[in-house]
């Protein structure tokens, strides 16, 4: 989550006419071999990104600023040393910089092996998760490795490219040259989400004005942005020399320096009028569902008889009215008591942040998604709706509803309160879920199923035909299926099926797809491979099968299968996904036209061995 300014401190800041600026904080004492060490080393010279705002980027003037560059004057003032940049042309040409050892630093980057062949890296600088980033219409984004025919775009040169393609061979990948190109695919449909810096993203979206994006899921861990300096392996003592002035960085510091080169709005709360507008509310949220369409209805009939009316609206709402602060706790003035039932806090924990702040209910993972819908919607000025998690007093997660109103004052020129109503949506959710989970897998094995396994097949032929990754498929049917039922009956069959499909599953590498084609036949696909891939995965299986007896109420039985491979790199260009599940299918009936228990891989066959590979 990005770092936010204290609104306290900042808003008594503006009042006094004080400028925020960093402390001074402790300097550093070199010991007599540093000293010297620096003395003959010379001028120390860095290499930023002239471009990749807010961290690195050339100002009105020429000059380089960003995130990275004042926490790196900020070391070096503690260090009592001089860093001298050095203005590239690009990125490409800060690293050719940087690997011919005409600059000894390259401040703000990942760590990766690659970069590790000429670099050694100080402990990082900043910490910054990564997101992905849609247009507002794309579902919040739980799991990237269930997306399918979806394309990501990515600026050339990242160190994110070749992890992407490891872990998430669903996604076409699309490259562009800048961050800003990023995000401009996405915003005019070219791409369907990017993946970058949440610092990045938030200051990107801000400046350029692209309020149809959306902050729609966070990366795995393995993707936050652990910003270093990078060092030239041959000057190890620089680096850890380095190393102390970072120490000396406080998080406040770094909160500072962070807020200083992205824009912060903050709210002077107002008095309210809530009671008096809940009806127009609520009148927002009646399309959340026809039952609470006709309730609230009831309810809002009601609401002008009395003082007495507004209560029982309140009582039997379905989740929680309130009306908060737009600041950064979503301090609370008003909360229905359903949010003992929503939450497990009371209402009067949530109150002013007495023993909790709303914002900290919040799943971590969606604060800034929240963040940046309310702010799209005040900048438009119209209603939010939005879906997210929160963390219960009880540690469960829920997914809750969400839909309310800026209230200004009189005259529209401040934001006096928030209005609106939550509600839970936990269940919903968790059917949406498993029935997106349902329509994919195959029932009896649990695989994936053929229709699924098809749409992949054609978003693979796609990336293939673009930027010719290669994959392969293998047809594996299971020999003398039809015996095993007509001699123990479909249920010895369906345990057939279920242990085969665990058996063939372990099989494979994690990333590679498998389902059941119908019946006894199973597919399998191996993404970004050649042929001695899969058939070592097939040796291995077959291996396997060799020493399996599947029990059925204390009858052994044992199976071998027969396949076809056919791959990608072997089609003609004027040839698809339908030739290529052709040839394997060809392939198959080949393998069991000469004797079944083998595998055949190519078109024209050999001279019949014993059960093999052919």
């Amino acid at each position: 989550m990005a770092v936010v300014l204290n609104p306290a401190c900042l808003l008594l800041a503006l009042f006094l006419g004080v400028p925020i600026t960093q402390a001074a904080g402790p300097s550093v004492a070199l010991t007599a071999e540093e000293t010297t060490y620096l003395r003959r080393l010379g001028p120390i010279t860095l290499a930023p990104d002239p471009d990749w705002a807010p961290f690195e980027h050339l100002d009105e003037s020429g000059g380089i600023t960003g995130i990275a560059i004042d926490l790196v004057e900020l070391a070096a003032q503690r260090l009592g040393i001089e860093i001298t940049p050095v203005i590239a042309r690009d990125w490409d040409a800060a690293v050719e910089l940087s690997k011919a050892g005409d600059v000894l630093i390259l401040p703000f980057l990942n760590r990766t092996s690659a970069r590790e062949e000429w670099l050694t890296f100080t402990e990082p600088l900043l910490i910054d998760p990564s997101v992905f980033i849609t247009r507002e219409e794309h579902p919040f984004i739980a799991d990237a490795t269930q997306l399918s025919d979806a394309t990501i775009v990515l600026p050339s040169g990242t160190s994110m490219e070749e992890r992407i393609r490891r872990d998430f061979p669903n996604l076409t990948i699309l490259q562009v040259p800048t961050e800003n190109d990023a995000f401009q695919a996405v915003s005019n449909r070219a791409a369907d989400l990017t993946l970058r810096s949440l610092t990045v993203a938030a200051y990107t979206i801000r400046k350029e004005g692209l309020f149809n994006l959306k902050i729609a899921g966070q990366a795995p861990e393995q993707y936050v942005n652990r910003l270093r300096m990078g060092v030239l392996q041959s000057e190890p003592l620089l680096r850890d020399i380095l190393d102390k002035g970072i120490a000396t960085i406080s998080p406040r510091e770094r909160e500072e320096i962070v807020n200083r080169h992205v824009n912060i709005t903050i709210v002077k709360p107002m008095d309210y009028g809530f009671i008096l507008r809940i009806a127009g509310t609520l009148a927002a949220l009646i399309g959340v569902s026809f039952y609470w369409n006709l309730r609230l209805k009831k309810i809002n009939d009601a609401l002008s008889e009395s003082e007495r009316s507004k209560s029982v609206l309140i009582a039997n709402l379905p989740g929680v009215a309130y009306r908060c602060r737009h600041d950064h706790d979503w301090t609370m003035e008003f909360i229905s008591a359903g949010c003992l039932q929503l939450t497990g806090y009371r209402s009067e924990d949530l109150l002013h942040n007495r023993v909790i702040a709303y914002n900290d209910l919040v799943a971590p993972q969606d604060r800034e998604q929240v963040r940046a819908i309310w702010q799209e919607a005040r900048d438009a000025d119209r209603p939010a709706a939005l879906e997210y998690r929160i963390i219960t007093a009880d540690r469960q997660e829920k997914w809750v509803f969400e839909q309310g109103v800026f209230v200004h004052d009189h005259g529209k020129r401040q934001v006096w309160m928030i209005e609106g109503l939550i509600i839970d949506i936990t269940a919903r959710k968790r059917a949406e879920a498993e029935l997106y989970r349902v329509s994919i897998h195959d029932e009896l094995t649990g695989l994936y199923n053929r229709r699924y396994m098809l749409e992949r097949l054609g978003a693979l032929m796609t990336e293939f035909t673009r930027e010719a990754h290669c994959f392969a498929i293998a047809f594996i049917d299971l020999d003398y299926f039809k015996k095993i039922n007509d001699t123990h009956g479909h249920p010895a069959g369906d345990l057939v099926l279920r242990e085969f499909a665990a058996l063939l599953g372990k099989s494979v590498r994690p990333y590679d797809l498998v389902g059941r084609y119908g019946g006894e036949e199973f597919i399998v696909v191996v993404t970004d491979s050649h042929q001695r891939k899969i058939e070592t995965m097939l040796a291995r299986l077959r291996e396997s099968l060799k020493h399996q007896v599947f029990d059925f109420h204390g009858t052994p039985l044992s199976v071998t299968f027969s396949a076809g491979v056919a791959n990608s790199g072997d089609l003609a260009p004027d040839e698809g996904i339908d030739t290529l599940i052709m040839q394997a299918d060809e392939r198959l009936y080949a393998a069991k036209a000469q004797g079944r228990d083998r595998v055949v891989y190519r078109r024209a066959l050999s001279e019949d061995t014993s059960p093999g590979l052919v």
